[in-house]
C-alpha cells in the first residue's frame, strides 16, 4: 500500500510539474491575432477592470435584499417580591414606495455602466496591440530593406575594389561608394532600435512573461481599402463606441437614482408582534407598528442632488459623443492622407525610382554612367522606399485608429 501511495504521489507531482512548465512556456513567434488574444487574457489593466465589473455586479445582490427582521427582549422587576416580567418583540420592516425595485434598477444600471467601461478598456488595449505590432512590422520591413541595400552596395564595393586595384577606377570613386554604405548602416541601426522599442511596447501590453525578449514578429504590413463615408462612420460610432454607451448607461443610472431618491422619501412601516409574561404569570400577546414621522427630513437633499446629477450626465454624454466624433474626423483625415501617399508611392514613384536605380546601376557597372549618377539614383530609391514603408505603416495605424474611434472593426 505504501508503494502504491508513493507511486501515485510521484505521478501527480510529475503531471503538475509538466503542466506548470507548459503554462510558463513563453512564445518565440507572435502574430497579430495571437498578440490580441494574449492581451485580452493577461493584460493587468483589463483584468483589474474585469474585477471592478464583478464587484459592481455584486451590488445587484445587495440591492435586492429584503430588510432583516428585528427582535427585542426585555426582562423587568428584578429585586422585587413579584415575579419577573419577560417581553419579546419581533418586527419586520416593510418598504413602501417601491424602494427595493428602484434599488435594483439603480444597481443594474450601474452594472451596465461598468460593463461598457470594461468594453472601452478592451478597445484601448486592442488598439495598443495593433499600433505596437504595426510599428514592429514597419521597423522590420525597414531593417530588411536596409540590409538588402547594404548587401547590394557591398557586392558592388568588392567589385569596384578589384577594379581600383587594377587601376580601372580611381581610389576616390571607391571611397565614395564606401562612404555611401554608412547611410544603409544607419538605416539598419535605426530600424533595429525602432524594432526593439516596438517589441518592448508589445510585450508590455500582452504580458512580459508570455513572450521571450527577442520574439519574432510574424506578418506583413496590411493595405486594406475601405468604402465608408464620414456619415457612415458617425453612425457606427454613435451606435458602437463603448464610452458613448457607458455615458448613455450613466444617464440611465442617474435617472434610476433620482427615482430611488423619491422612493426613499416614503415612510417605511414596521409591524411588530409582542409576547409578554407578566408578574402575575399571565401570558399576553400584543401588536404594534412603528414608522418615522417625515416632518423635517423628506430626503429633499438627495432628490435635488440626483436631479442635478441627471443634468450633469446628460452634458457628459454630449461631450463624450463630440470627442468621439472628433477622433473619427482626425483618424479619417489621416487615413485618407496616408492612403493617397501609399497609392502614389506604390503605383508611380517607387516603380520609377527602382527602374531608374536598376538602369543606372546596369550602366555604371559597364562604364556607361558616372558614379555621381549611380549614387544619386541609389539615394533616391532608398528615400522613396523608406517613405513608402512609413506611409504604409502610418496607413495601417490610421486604419486601426479609425476602427478604435468607431468602436469596432471595419469591413473591406
Amino acid at each position: 500500500m505504501v508503494r502504491v501511495l508513493v507511486s501515485v504521489v510521484c505521478c501527480v507531482t510529475f503531471a503538475l510539474g509538466v503542466g506548470s512548465a507548459r503554462a510558463q512556456e513563453r512564445l518565440t513567434r507572435l502574430t497579430l491575432d495571437e498578440a490580441v488574444g494574449l492581451a485580452l487574457g493577461t493584460n493587468p489593466t483589463l483584468r483589474a477592470k474585469s474585477y471592478e465589473f464583478e464587484a459592481t455586479r455584486a451590488n445587484e445582490i445587495t440591492a435586492g435584499l429584503i430588510p432583516n427582521p428585528t427582535a427585542a427582549y426585555t426582562s423587568e422587576k428584578y429585586g422585587g417580591t413579584s415575579f419577573i416580567e419577560h417581553t419579546v418583540t419581533v418586527g419586520q420592516t416593510i418598504e413602501t414606495g417601491g424602494k427595493r425595485r428602484r434599488r435594483i434598477e439603480s444597481a443594474r444600471a450601474g452594472s451596465r455602466v461598468s460593463e461598457f467601461e470594461l468594453a472601452d478598456v478592451r478597445r484601448q488595449v486592442v488598439f495598443r496591440v495593433e499600433k505596437s505590432f504595426t510599428e514592429a512590422l514597419t521597423a522590420l520591413a525597414a531593417l530588411q530593406l536596409a540590409e538588402q541595400n547594404f548587401t547590394m552596395l557591398a557586392d558592388l564595393e568588392r567589385l569596384q575594389r578589384l577594379r581600383a586595384e587594377k587601376g580601372d577606377i580611381s581610389e576616390l570613386e571607391l571611397l565614395r561608394i564606401q562612404v555611401q554604405q554608412y547611410a544603409f548602416q544607419r538605416d539598419a541601426t535605426d530600424a533595429r532600435q525602432a524594432l526593439t522599442a516596438a517589441r518592448v511596447a508589445l510585450r508590455t501590453v500582452v504580458g512580459p512573461d508570455r513572450v521571450v525578449d527577442d520574439f519574432e514578429i510574424v506578418g506583413e504590413l496590411p493595405f486594406r481599402d475601405f468604402a465608408y463615408t464620414r456619415s457612415d462612420l458617425y453612425r457606427l460610432t454613435l451606435a458602437n463606441r463603448p464610452d458613448i454607451r457607458a455615458a448613455e448607461a450613466a444617464r440611465e443610472k442617474a435617472r434610476a437614482d433620482a427615482n430611488l431618491a423619491r422612493a426613499n422619501a416614503w415612510w417605511d412601516v414596521t409591524p411588530q408582534l409582542e409576547y409578554k409574561r407578566t408578574d402575575s404569570n399571565e401570558q399576553t400577546v400584543g401588536f404594534g407598528i412603528t414608522m418615522p414621522l417625515r416632518i423635517f427630513d423628506r430626503n429633499q437633499g438627495e432628490i435635488a442632488r440626483t436631479r442635478a446629477e441627471t443634468s450633469r450626465v446628460d452634458a457628459v454624454r454630449e461631450a463624450v459623443a463630440n470627442e468621439a466624433l472628433s477622433e473619427v474626423d482626425t483618424a479619417f483625415s489621416t487615413l485618407l492622407t496616408e492612403r493617397e501617399k501609399v497609392v502614389a508611392l506604390r503605383d508611380i514613384y517607387l516603380p520609377k525610382a527602382q527602374k531608374a536605380r536598376d538602369t543606372v546601376e546596369f550602366a555604371y557597372r559597364r562604364g556607361g554612367a558616372s558614379l555621381i549618377d549611380f549614387l544619386d539614383a541609389q539615394r533616391t530609391y532608398r528615400e522613396t522606399s523608406l517613405e513608402y514603408l512609413r506611409a504604409l505603416g502610418n496607413y495601417a495605424t490610421a486604419r486601426y485608429q479609425l476602427e478604435a474611434a468607431v468602436g469596432g472593426p471595419l469591413e473591406n
